[in-house]
């Protein structure tokens, strides 16, 4: 009788034990696939320097954005992590200026990509 509580005990705890291992495997994929992207805000203005009335868009840890503007003469961008494009026309096509940095860009632009 103690025998076979013993393999019952055994066997109970069999599942648990392989199972393990692929939940570790699968926590630790998971892990090395995240990755944190930056944060950016973008702010466009009706002004040649950043000035004039404004619009803000802040993008955090990815994702394409496209939006279409009207009447902005410049562009504000702080934040990192991101490419930041300007386009001529209002869907993201046509001609395109990248920032490369934060800072403030007298640009004429149609829409703005991050």
């Amino acid at each position: 009788m103690q025998l076979i509580k013993k393999v019952l005990a055994l066997v109970a705890l069999l599942p648990l034990t392989l199972a393990a291992p692929a939940e570790a495997e699968l926590a630790t994929k998971f892990e090395s696939d995240v990755r944190i992207l930056g944060t950016v805000v973008i702010t466009t203005y009706s002004g040649n320097a950043c000035n004039g009335s404004n619009e803000q868009v802040t993008v955090t840890n990815g994702g394409y954005r496209c939006f279409p503007v009207s009447n902005k003469r410049s562009i504000g961008i702080s934040g990192s992590g991101c490419t930041v494009r300007t386009w001529s026309g209002g869907d993201c096509r046509g001609s395109s200026f990248t920032a490369t940095s934060s800072g403030c860009y007298s640009v004429l632009y149609g829409s703005v990509s991050i």
